[in-house]
């Protein structure tokens, strides 16, 4: 199955969607087919999002990956939940002591913390 336009892309997804909420393990081939299709199209398009470029992008991807919410990642790297919640928000930069505890605390390689903005 291959997909050329965002029409087809489209009705794929809404399929895609409807055959796992049926839940049932009939459709496992198809939704395989579907995924493929899907994911292919996508990638030919530009649609894959790269990595994350700033830390307040980092900080939303390990805390999804994580399944912590802003306190709790807060508690994690030793900050305070309001200053989490203002660096994430874009209204304060991100100082050495956040960066140092992203490599340290949550092992995120040197080069990545200290190069996003």
């Amino acid at each position: 199955m291959i997909l050329t336009t965002n029409k087809a892309h489209k009705a794929a997804l809404a399929e895609f969607r409807h055959l796992v909420d049926q839940d049932e393990e009939g459709h496992h081939a198809r939704l395989l087919e579907l995924r493929d299709a899907i994911h292919t199209f996508e990638e030919s398009h530009g649609h894959a999002p790269g990595p994350p470029r700033t830390i307040a992008g980092v900080l939303e991807v390990e805390m999804f990956r994580l399944r912590l919410h802003q306190k709790e990642m807060a508690e994690k790297l030793g900050i305070g939940a309001s200053r989490l919640s203002e660096v994430l928000r874009g209204k304060r930069p991100a100082g050495i002591e956040l960066r140092r505890a992203l490599y340290t605390k949550l092992h995120l390689p040197a080069e990545d913390v200290l190069l996003l903005d």
